[in-house]
């Protein structure tokens, strides 16, 4: 794939869009960001290379400039020593030398207008990347957003629960306690009329404490 196609491609890319189809956004984000990396580096190596050439045109229009002043001075050296057919075969070097001249000017305009579209191109690049960048850290801070409220949310259940046993064991230990006040009531006596009557009462006071007990333990199931 040329880079022009690729540039094009990934600078015409509609992240919004892409990332909202996609199942995986953040795994594509990152392929993309890589994408335009390379694409990248490719025209900072491809902008190194026009440099280098316009340099070297540049040289060569200077060289070719010189021997168009030469051939030049040449013609008139001619002319003065009365040799009109040197001067004319120095005229047409001289001509031929502005011939070349005209080419490499064309050359060099040439090779301007490619670098002002490459440094057009980086520009768009530039701006799609840091885009994409920032996408990026929204979609990083949101992951760890919701890490964070998973974490706290955890939290807070893990504590709930730690409450809802601690009032179980509270309640399990008033009914042990009652237990024990019942079986306490018996030792070393027979029971008289009144010890039966409070081990009834004592027992409808267990049933009703389990009945609580058992009520408490619900929402803690659901």
């Amino acid at each position: 794939m040329s880079l022009f196609r690729r540039l094009t491609d990934v600078v015409n890319a509609n992240l919004h869009a892409l990332l909202d189809k996609s199942e995986e956004p953040e795994k594509l984000l990152r392929l993309m960001i890589e994408e335009m990396e390379e694409v990248q580096v490719e025209m900072r190596s491809q902008a190194a290379r026009l440099i280098a050439e316009e340099k070297q045109l540049e040289r060569q229009q200077s060289a070719l400039e010189r021997q168009v002043a030469e051939w030049g001075a040449k013609a008139e050296l001619a002319l003065t020593k009365g040799r009109e057919d040197l001067a004319r075969a120095a005229l047409a070097e001289k001509l031929a030398e502005q011939e070349r001249l005209k080419a490499l000017a064309d050359e060099r305009v040439r090779l301007g207008e490619m670098q002002a579209q490459l440094r057009s191109d980086s520009e768009r690049l530039a701006a799609k990347l840091a885009e994409a960048r920032e996408k990026q850290n929204v979609l990083t801070l949101r992951e760890q957003t919701a890490h964070s409220r998973l974490r706290a949310r955890a939290q807070l259940d893990s504590r709930r629960m730690h409450e809802l046993l601690s009032r179980f064991d509270g309640f399990q230990g008033r009914v042990e306690q009652l237990e024990a006040q019942l079986e306490a009531s018996s030792w070393g006596q027979n029971p008289s009329l009144a010890a039966q009557f409070r081990e009834l009462e004592l027992s409808d006071e267990i049933e009703r404490e389990l009945a609580r007990l058992k009520g408490q333990r619900e929402p803690a199931r659901s």
